[in-house]
């Protein structure tokens, strides 16, 4: 996801709930969560989720 908007210092983002929790979320499911921000640049947030594998018996 990327926005256009104000952007913001990642090392001195404040500990909310927003970013904090779909960090957490993401980590449960043995993802990765990556937030690329500075101010005045917008904002990208990556997300990668494994793919579950489905063996199908023949």
């Amino acid at each position: 996801m990327v926005d256009d908007g104000t952007g913001f210092d990642v090392a001195a983002a404040p500990d909310g709930f927003g970013l904090t929790g779909m960090t957490e979320r993401v980590a449960l499911v043995d993802g990765s969560l990556e937030i690329e921000s500075a101010p005045g640049q917008g904002t990208r947030l990556t997300i990668e989720l494994p793919v579950a594998r489905i063996e199908v018996a023949s």
